[in-house]
């Protein structure tokens, strides 16, 4: 099957058609070689009907000065109804194809082959399809657009197929197609059926260097290893060339390059294409300037004032393959001469130019990578330090060098080349801090793929190696072992992690008493020891971001009351990875930043957020980090009142997340399922899903999550009558709450307190009234659950029948479920307005949310030009194309009502912080 050219295949088609009605036509497809001619024209041949008669017909080179030979292959199979033309065509006939008289009678022999075309068609409609007709003899080139000229009623379709090229089909009078490139997406799934086990790493420089070239997806891929495809094994710098290929590339030109091939080489080593650069490092610069001319008359190069530029990628690795060695190392040489001692690209061309081992390049390669990985640019890092590792002599200098690779491929999403690296640097030494940085890598992709229990253990042994050491290091690997500890459910291992840190925090300087103060209360006064520090890596391995502080944990910075100044840090920490391209890193990273984001009201940021890294998850293998994230996705739909993608979502967590032991996770998503029956009117059903989060040993309990669900708990189990439960519930989070001394949950635990307060036996309609009102002047930590605590206050007013209050209570929880989404909530609000009397009609086209049917993509975009940045922006921190981000605007101002780019910044796209609602 052909992908793509659909207009193409439509066009010859037609002509196929109108042969079946008895009319006749012809065509040129034209392109480069590797195009998809032959493609189309086989494509065309298996879908004609069968009363259609295909004939085939290829030029050959090696037959191209063989007079009739392409007319040969094109009447050959006619040749039975030779002896029904008239004589004149019959013998001009056999005397080309050698079975009569010598002398050829060239107009006579064009009629005899339109005749015996015609007779073919006379019996049904018939194709002829001709490849290669640059390669066709002159003289039967002639015969055939003779031909193709005369064509009226024959029921024939006639379609040449021609290459570009020094030796050219010339058919101006016929109607032609030229193919170009095809278009990104087809290039994608192409590539899908000749490379579905590529990564995406991997996919991206296959799509880049072939170009949009049919033949170079089939064959780029067919060259690679499987564990290059994989990633499990690094790319070449030039990707390896089978000879068609590399032919195609080099062509007709192939002398040109043969004659000045060093000064080409020059120009394919120089990667910015620098004229100057190049003609410097050839000496002769006049002698040079002629062969790039020559060049760029043949096709290869395109020349302006300053650049030098390959007509397609693949040119540049047909040209390197075809150079011999010893002519490849002294171009390396000589562009080295001429730049300076701090240019690293000096360093690659001392490095391509070494044989053997040679540890001065091996440690200018080392310090490249360490330059490359601070400035953010992962990808070249880990290549810098794996060449490094090569040229190394020392075996424990290659295991760091390996081991600091590993970490920059988990970065870049490329897990099997981690893994990889890894095993290599471990054969290789026992040293105790390179067995460190090993356990860190090992232990953050645990944490993101696999078990998170496993990447505490992991990571707790690699800390102690190196804690008199190294404790900057150890302190890194603490901190990621205590965020597996928390996504493990295991509060013991976190006090542990605290253990460790009290020896790192004095020498690094960064582990904040406050932080430890909190996590001693949230751990539980089970937990053994001093209570933890915070402070560590962001998802990145080895980096350390200004948000460092937050990275313990997802909802740290909530319980410490710090929501604003940590978004603000993480969302730097997001956009610092994106701009890098560090994918494999996003995942841990966003995932701090959503969880505030859920519990802050930021609703429909933290799903475009968490779609963004769930892709990059899904696509590195990271399953528990995806898990998390569907976790979120699923919380947002609940809220949005999207049950059926609430229980989709929540299917695919657990079928993950139980046997990876992602406790967190798992508490996530019976929390969504929780809400999402509570907005469905299923209190009972709410009630049972939130204590699988809340009651100690459930498999979906977790220690610090069911601090956040104890609310929900109670407001379910009042509304679904169990009363004993409720109050069971109410007491323990009010345990807590008066130990952990959390603020921001203060606003929660008075409204449960109002909320249960009307069946006190002592309780007065005061009481109540004065904890409603308390919970209102405390502040909300959401609009949400500002929205929650009018909407139960005003349930309680119209029960007391104090009708204008309660209305002026559920009119503010509809306006802020409203703003928030909230759409299950902005119906409940309604409906108990309806029960106070009034006539509330839904908003025309729904609830007023600005977002109302924007796709979770749209979303993300709308968000960042709303910030002010421009299309390229964002295309290259979400790693887009500026034309289809531009595509997605244009489709997104009709949705909101807008005209222009600036309108957008008037729209609430989220109603992050806003203070508790006035009380009536």
């Amino acid at each position: 099957m052909i992908v793509g050219r659909g207009a193409e295949r439509e066009r010859l088609r037609g002509l196929v058609s109108g042969a079946r009605l008895g009319h006749s036509g012809s065509l040129v497809l034209r392109g480069p070689g590797g195009i998809g001619r032959t493609a189309l024209l086989d494509d065309l041949a298996h879908d004609v009907p069968p009363q259609v008669r295909v004939l085939r017909a290829a030029g050959v080179e090696s037959e191209a000065e063989l007079p009739w030979a392409g007319l040969h292959q094109v009447l050959r199979p006619l040749l039975p109804g030779l002896h029904e033309l008239p004589e004149p065509q019959a013998v001009a006939l056999r005397a080309a194809f050698g079975l009569g008289p010598d002398t050829v009678d060239p107009f006579f022999l064009s009629l005899g082959a339109l005749s015996l075309l015609s007779r073919a068609g006379a019996d049904g409609p018939a194709a002829l399809l001709v490849d290669d007709a640059q390669w066709l003899d002159p003289a039967s080139a002639d015969v055939l657009l003779f031909i193709a000229r005369r064509l009226e009623t024959e029921g024939l379709a006639m379609v040449f197929a021609a290459r570009d090229g020094s030796r050219p089909f010339a058919a101006p009078d016929l109607p032609g197609i030229v193919l170009g490139p095809l278009t990104p997406d087809d290039a994608e799934a192409l590539l899908d059926r000749t490379a579905p086990q590529a990564v995406r790493s991997v996919r991206r420089r296959i799509l880049r260097e072939a170009e949009g070239s049919p033949l170079a997806l089939h064959a780029l891929p067919a060259a690679l290893t499987t564990a290059q495809l994989r990633g499990g094994s690094p790319l070449p710098d030039h990707l390896p060339l089978e000879p068609r290929l590399r032919q195609i590339h080099l062509d007709s030109a192939a002398g040109v390059a043969e004659r000045h091939g060093e000064v080409l080489l020059l120009a394919v080593l120089q990667d910015d294409g620098d004229l100057t650069a190049i003609l410097t490092a050839a000496g002769d610069r006049d002698a040079a300037t002629a062969s790039l001319y020559a060049a760029a008359a043949a096709g290869l190069i395109d020349l302006d004032e300053q650049r030098v530029h390959f007509r397609h990628p693949l040119v540049r690795s047909a040209l390197y393959q075809a150079a011999p060695l010893g002519a490849r190392h002294a171009a390396h040489r000589a562009l080295a001469r001429i730049l300076d001692e701090d240019d690293d690209r000096r360093v690659w061309h001392l490095a391509a130019s070494t044989v053997g081992q040679d540890d001065t390049v091996a440690g200018l390669l080392a310090d490249c990578g360490t330059r490359s990985r601070q400035a953010g640019r992962p990808v070249t890092a880990g290549r810098a330090l794996r060449r490094a590792a090569l040229f190394a002599t020392s075996p424990r200098t290659r295991a760091r060098w390996l081991t600091d690779a590993a970490a920059c491929a988990w970065d870049t999403a490329e897990p099997a080349q981690a893994r990889a690296l890894l095993d290599e640097a471990e054969d290789l030494t026992r040293e105790p801090a390179v067995r460190a940085r090993a356990a860190r890598v090992h232990g953050t992709m645990t944490l993101a793929a696999g078990n998170p229990a496993h990447a505490v253990r992991t990571l707790l042994d690699g800390a102690r190696l190196v804690l008199d050491d190294d404790p900057h290091l150890a302190e890194e690997l603490l901190v990621t072992a205590a965020r597996a500890a928390w996504a493990a459910n295991r509060p013991r291992e976190l006090a542990r992690t605290a253990l460790l840190m009290e020896r790192t925090g004095p020498a690094t300087g960064r582990t904040p008493d406050h932080f430890r103060a909190r996590l001693r209360r949230l751990a539980g006064p089970g937990s053994p020891g001093a209570a933890p520090g915070a402070g560590g890596s962001g998802g990145g391995i080895g980096r350390v971001v200004p948000s460092w502080t937050w990275w313990l944990s997802d909802f740290l910075p909530f319980f410490t009351g710090e929501t604003e100044s940590a978004s603000e840090a993480l969302r730097q920490a997001v956009a610092a990875v994106r701009r890098n391209g560090a994918t494999g890193a996003l995942p841990l990273t966003v995932l701090p930043l959503v969880s505030l984001q859920l519990v802050t009201g930021q609703w429909t940021a933290a799903a475009a957020h968490a779609r963004e890294a769930l892709a990059a998850a899904d696509e590195s293998g990271q399953f528990a980090a995806a898990a998390q994230l569907r976790a979120v996705l699923a919380w947002t739909a609940a809220v949005h009142g999207e049950g059926a993608e609430c229980r989709a979502l929540a299917d695919e967590v657990l079928a993950v997340a139980g046997p990876r032991e992602s406790a967190a996770a798992l508490a996530l998503v019976h929390w969504a399922l929780g809400l999402n029956a509570l907005a469905e009117g299923n209190a009972a059903g709410a009630a049972r899903l939130l204590r699988e989060v809340t009651t100690p040993g459930a498999p979906a309990e977790h220690f610090a999550i069911s601090r956040l669900v104890l609310p929900d708990l109670v407001e379910a189990c009042a509304r679904a009558g169990e009363t004993g439960p409720a109050r069971a519930a109410l007491e323990r989070f009010e345990r807590w709450a008066a130990r952990a001394d959390v603020p921001v949950l203060r606003a929660a635990w008075l409204r449960c307190r109002a909320l249960l307060a009307e069946g006190e036996g002592a309780s007065t309609p005061e009481r109540v009234d004065a904890l409603f009102g308390a919970a209102l002047d405390a502040a909300a930590p959401s609009p949400f659950e500002a929205g929650r605590t009018h909407l139960l206050y005003g349930e309680w007013l119209r029960r007391a029948r104090r009708i204008k209050s309660a209305r002026d209570q559920l009119h503010q929880a509809l306006r802020l479920f409203r703003g928030a989404g909230a759409a299950p909530w902005a119906d409940m609000a309604s409906e108990e307005l309806r029960a106070a009397g009034e006539q509330i009609e839904k908003p025309a086209g729904g609830h007023a949310d600005t977002r109302a049917g924007l796709t979770p993509r749209e979303s993300q975009i709308v968000r960042l030009a709303a910030e002010g940045k421009t299309n390229s922006d964002i295309a290259r921190q979400l790693f887009l194309s500026p034309r289809t981000v531009g595509h997605h605007l244009y489709k997104v101002f009709p949705k909101l009502g807008i005209t222009s780019r600036h309108q957008l910044r008037t729209l609430r796209l989220d109603v992050p912080h806003a203070p508790a609602a006035d009380r009536a």
